[in-house]
């Protein structure tokens, strides 16, 4: 019987390895096409609260994130920032600082899909980058991130443990809500505008997830978009959901000196809730939604009763 020649027997074993790097190859779909990487990463810059919230939840600190308040961005929401006190900021979401990123030598970039889509070549030069649909996601595309993030940075057992978990605290949440209670309408309000989340939108999908009704859905692609106190009130929703921020005086301070807006249903019912908008739309992370669920039951929107002072309108 021949023996193989050396080099025969080095192209084999050359082969056979290339077929097992391949195979352990980590794959991972994202809105600019397949990121492929041949082994888990250590070093991650994120550019979105939802990463940041994810990674977080997954045990892992990335080495630099968007936390700036550059170009009007709020930083880091409230219940992440003690966890985020030492992680070099890379800018804001809006504007981020490509020299501060690559001097992190990052091994993985994870962009957003609309905020950071026009830079997205300038930042896949600089690390391997991964632009999810974060700011513009449903709950769904969400958990579909922290699934392709675990597997990134090689925790893709937690990050299914993660969303079991997770699950079943939305499903016991769901038990407590109403049934037939009348549809909601959820919406930002900032100073200057009142932008409504449809049943697509995170915020929108959550809740609808615990059991109640999102009385919108998306006006074309836009899962999110603007609306007068006029077009409010001919939605005239029973029940409505309005995410403000503490250190801003909302538009709806003004309408509330309007007769148009005493006309509203869901004022006239006391049903008019108010979270702060820097946790319930700016995280969209699992740790997001542990509070998400607890600030739902305890405001009694669940079961469509009118506010404790906590979560009212009126304070």
């Amino acid at each position: 019987m021949k023996s193989r020649s050396p080099l025969k027997t080095t192209l084999l074993t050359l082969s056979a390895l290339a077929l097992l790097s391949s195979a352990l190859a980590l794959t991972v779909k994202h809105g600019r096409g397949t990121l492929e990487l041949a082994a888990p990463v250590k070093r991650v810059v994120e550019l979105e609260y939802s990463f940041l919230d994810t990674l977080l939840a997954l045990g892992i600190t990335p080495v630099g994130g968007a936390l700036g308040t550059q170009g009007g961005d709020r930083g880091a929401p409230p219940y992440l920032r003690a966890r985020t006190a030492n992680i070099p900021a890379t800018g804001s979401r809006a504007q981020p600082s490509l020299e501060t990123i690559a001097a992190l030598r990052p091994q993985l970039i994870l962009a957003d899909a609309f905020v950071q889509g026009e830079i997205y070549p300038q930042l896949a030069k600089l690390a391997p980058t991964a632009a999810f649909q974060s700011r513009r996601g449903s709950l769904d595309d969400l958990n579909a991130q922290t699934l392709a993030i675990g597997r990134l940075v090689g925790r893709e057992a937690a990050a299914k443990q993660v969303l079991a978990d997770q699950q079943g605290l939305i499903l016991k949440a769901r038990t407590l809500a109403k049934k037939n209670a009348p549809p909601f309408v959820a919406a930002v309000a900032t100073p200057l505008s009142l932008t409504v989340h449809t049943d697509q939108s995170f915020v929108g999908s959550f809740l609808e997830g615990l059991g109640r009704r999102n009385a919108l859905s998306p006006k074309g692609d836009q899962t999110q978009y603007e609306l007068s106190l006029e077009g409010l009130v001919a939605l005239n929703p029973q029940i409505l959901v309005l995410f403000t921020a503490p250190d801003e005086t909302p538009i709806t301070e003004q309408w509330k000196e309007s007769p148009l807006w005493q006309k509203l249903s869901a004022v006239q019912l006391g049903r008019v809730y108010v979270f702060d908008r820097d946790n319930w739309t700016r995280g969209r992370g699992p740790l997001a939604l542990k509070l998400m669920v607890a600030q739902a039951i305890e405001s009694r929107l669940l079961v469509a009763a009118a506010p404790p002072a906590a979560y009212s309108d009126k304070k």
